[in-house]
């Protein structure tokens, strides 16, 4: 692997082979795309779900901009579309744990489907919601998506002591 990509908040990147691209998320929601007759991947890390404000460039600050901003970066046009997979992970409730619910994990994964479904994009996986992060890992030489939990240290401890 040439280069390993992350993909910060409110960021959109594209990834060619011999690149992965990854995210850590909580509440944040990643949309993926992969795009192999291309030779593309595409990841974004969306903080917010919705803005009325309209989208600049390449930016995933919020969920409504993301899908055109991949898109638009990964050269896809509407008759593209249905060579391409979508992913979406993450929107988990960080608070839950602390009997806090914020909601706007939930909110994140309800907006990207529905941006999607916008674009003429149909979700082919999803790993969504709960009380832990993820971290999203594409492998843009051979356009696997893997979706990881990640392990919350004082659970393990917990674990260990029964």
């Amino acid at each position: 692997m040439s280069g390993q990509l992350w993909v910060a908040m409110g960021e959109a990147q594209v990834g060619r082979p011999g690149q992965e691209l990854s995210a850590l998320l909580g509440s944040c929601v990643a949309i993926a795309l992969v795009w192999p007759v291309a030779r593309r991947c595409g990841l974004a890390h969306c903080l917010l779900p919705h803005s009325d404000q309209p989208g600049w460039g390449k930016g995933a600050r919020y969920v409504n901009h993301a899908v055109p901003a991949l898109l638009s970066l990964m050269g896809a046009r509407r008759k593209d579309l249905g060579e391409m997979q979508a992913i979406v992970a993450g929107g988990a409730n960080m608070l839950g744990g602390a009997g806090l619910h914020s909601g706007v994990g939930a909110l994140n994964v309800e907006q990207a489907e529905r941006s999607l479904q916008e674009q003429g994009l149909l979700v082919a996986r999803r790993e969504v919601g709960g009380r832990r992060g993820r971290t999203v890992r594409i492998d843009c030489t051979t356009y696997c998506v893997s979706i990881a939990k990640v392990e919350r240290q004082d659970e393990e401890l917990h674990h260990a002591s029964i």
